[in-house]
């Protein structure tokens, strides 16, 4: 057993020994490096928590936003687990009437913002809200934040968690 250990051993020196790869494998090889490279990193897929994953973002919010005809429009906003809403708006010093809106929402592709669509037209309401911890902040029609001086009375607290 032991004779056949030398000639084992320059079987597995001389397999590895050859260092260098055929000039095909060498080509094909740096082609698929300079590929890889040139490749376009467009994919971009949200890494770690968000919004939508890691928050108790449903529940009932509340907040009285600006009105340019009335005193506010007192706001009450529930979202549900299986992306339902219900909106109920009151229009202050108007009328005691109120409106009540309801549809599902999306997410964005973020998991950071969503988008109310009413139903029955099921076409997009173009309400947009960022969700954050217990708060919502109403977005512009572009879905930027809204700023200003009025920039903080664009935002629902959350009063109840969802049932």
């Amino acid at each position: 057993m032991w004779t056949n250990l030398p000639a084992l051993t320059l079987l597995v020196l001389s397999a590895t020994a050859c260092s260098t790869q055929p000039p095909e494998l060498e080509k094909s090889a740096e082609t698929a490096q300079s590929s890889i490279e040139a490749a376009p990193q467009t994919v971009q897929i949200p890494l770690g928590d968000n919004s939508q994953n890691a928050l108790d973002w449903d529940g009932t919010y509340s907040g009285v936003t600006p009105c340019a005809s009335c005193e506010g429009i007192k706001t009450l906003l529930t979202l549900k687990r299986d992306n339902r809403y219900i909106l109920q708006s009151e229009y202050l010093g108007r009328s005691d009437k109120t409106f009540i809106e309801q549809g599902v929402f999306e997410w964005n592709s973020n998991g950071s913002k969503i988008t109310l669509k009413s139903e029955p037209t099921d076409k997009l309401a173009g309400k947009q809200f960022l969700v954050g911890e217990n708060q919502l902040f109403m977005l512009d029609r572009a879905g930027n934040r809204i700023s200003g001086a009025l920039a903080d009375s664009y935002r629902l607290i959350k009063i109840t968690p969802a049932r």
